[in-house]
């Protein structure tokens, strides 16, 4: 059974406004998120505009692909129930990828500066050194 007009343009209304509410949450903690990494807030707010305009976009096209194709079930009200759940469980994966972006993010800036910090006290040599020790091979007491 296929949605009738009223059932479609319910999902498509109810699934927009779900992912603009979540796209409004992303963008809005995203700056926040990486600004801690970014000391210019310019940088920060391009890098999460760009972060949240991929999830936002995806997630349209999840909707679109999602109010196409007939699912099993009885009624249109429970059609509509269908596809949104649908929609609302790769909303969560894309969110859940959208953060990770943003941990990955903070976390190579935060290595970035560490490196920069060390070579700047430490000199350049410190920096692209392993942090452990290296381990020494041979007999002890002798000079190989």
């Amino acid at each position: 059974m296929h949605l009738d007009m009223t059932s479609h343009v319910l999902f498509i209304i109810i699934a927009v406004a779900a992912v603009a509410v979540d796209g409004w949450f992303i963008r809005r903690s995203g700056v926040t998120y990486l600004a801690e990494v970014h000391p210019d807030r310019r940088v920060a707010d391009s890098a999460n505009r760009l972060i949240s305009a991929l999830f936002v976009t995806f997630m349209l096209g999840v909707v679109a692909l999602a109010s196409l194709p007939a699912l099993p079930a009885g009624n249109p009200v429970h059609q509509v129930i269908l596809r949104l759940g649908v929609v609302l469980l790769v909303m969560a994966l894309a969110h859940a990828t959208t953060i990770w972006s943003f941990a990955r993010i903070r976390t190579q800036q935060r290595s970035q500066r560490l490196n920069d910090e060390i070579a700047r006290t430490h000199g350049p040599d410190l920096a692209d050194e392993p942090t452990t020790a290296p381990v020494k091979r041979g007999i002890p007491g002798s000079s190989a």
